[in-house]
């Protein structure tokens, strides 16, 4: 999986994508209308082990803008800006350095 130039191989991907219904209230019972698509959102779950893959995390953390999200077939996902990264540093060396770091990239759909 590719987000931008940067190469992600996750353990679990979640997808959700809100429905968005418009309530009209009227006599004696309550409406709906649909009003449209509304957000994208897919997190990733993965793992890095920082002694083979160096500054993997930084560079995500460092993306400001959209990004073109492609799956492990090729097909094209969208356009996706990050909203949150998380880490869980675990397992460290003596010198306090983590041996592996567990996160979640959480990103959104973004249309022009």
């Amino acid at each position: 999986m590719l987000l931008g130039k940067c190469k992600l191989e996750p353990i679990s991907l979640r997808y959700s994508k809100e429905k968005r219904w418009y309530t009209i209230e009227c006599i004696e019972k309550t409406l709906l209308q649909n009003i449209g698509s509304g957000i994208e959102c897919i997190d990733l779950t993965g793992v890095i082990y920082p002694r083979y893959q160096s500054n993997g995390l930084e560079q995500l953390k460092n993306i400001r803008d959209t990004q073109v999200l492609v799956d492990n077939s090729g097909n094209v996902l969208g356009n996706f800006v990050i909203t949150n990264v998380e880490e869980k540093q675990i397992l460290f060396f003596p010198d306090g350095k983590p041996r592996k770091i567990e996160f979640i990239l959480k990103l959104k759909s973004y249309n022009k």
